[in-house]
Formats: C-alpha cells, sequence, structure tokens
C-alpha cells in the first residue's frame, strides 16, 4: 500500500553545494520539469521541515491566474447575489 508521501515525493538524487550555494538540478529533473537555462526557479523554504523546494517562477504564474480567474467568479456571484 503506498502512503501519501510515497505518491507526491520521489528521490531525485543528490547535489553538493557550491562554494557560492548554487546546486545543479539532477539532468532528469530539469528534464521531467522542462527546465532549460536561464528559467526562473522561485525557491521555497519549510522551516518546519528543514527543506527547500523549487517551483518554475511560470508554474507559479499559472497558478496566481487560476487563483485570480476564480476570486473574479467568486466576486461576480457575491455581487450578484446582493
Amino acid at each position: 500500500m503506498d502512503t501519501p508521501a510515497k505518491k507526491h515525493l520521489e528521490l531525485a538524487g543528490t547535489v553538493t553545494v557550491g562554494p557560492k550555494g548554487q546546486v545543479v538540478i539532477p539532468a532528469e529533473v530539469r528534464e521531467n520539469m522542462d527546465i532549460k537555462p536561464g528559467d526562473k526557479l522561485v525557491a521555497l523554504y519549510m522551516p518546519g521541515k528543514n527543506s527547500v523546494g523549487f517551483i518554475p517562477e511560470r508554474s507559479l504564474q499559472d497558478l496566481i491566474d487560476k487563483m485570480g480567474e476564480n476570486l473574479n467568479q467568486f466576486r461576480s456571484i457575491v455581487s450578484n447575489n446582493n
């Protein structure tokens, strides 16, 4: 039986932190996420887990756009009910 963590998390490899704090994202991960040189990533720090994650900026922008659409729909519904 799969645990929830196994469905949403997988080991992607290891990285080494360079002298400037830089890390190289494993090639397989870059390919799977379609990350190209020059792409911007948003770094997320999860203090409770002492973990760092990266999200492509374009993916975060897509999420923000969808949230905005939902907010506009919500405003429309609320204004029509008043």
